[in-house]
């Protein structure tokens, strides 16, 4: 319930402006908070792939590099 009037008025805040998509943001938040726990989660490169590959994020080759460069800057700082 809170979650909808928050959506609410969210758009309502947009009146005039680009309208805002509300299912979008919330379905981008979930990839997002998906994505950090398999970075979180995975040991090994492989693991990681193995993860995001699960949650269907591996469809594009340029998304996958992208997301492998990130792997591998989180474990060389």
């Amino acid at each position: 319930m809170a979650d909808d009037i928050d959506d609410v008025m969210r758009e309502e805040k947009s009146r005039g402006k680009r309208r805002v998509d509300t299912k979008a943001l919330r379905l981008k938040q979930e990839h997002l908070k998906m994505l950090r726990e398999a970075l979180i989660n995975s040991k090994t490169e492989r693991e990681f792939v193995e993860a995001i590959r699960e949650l269907g994020f591996s469809d594009d080759p340029e998304k996958l590099c992208e997301a492998l460069k990130i792997w591998r800057s989180s474990f060389s700082a």
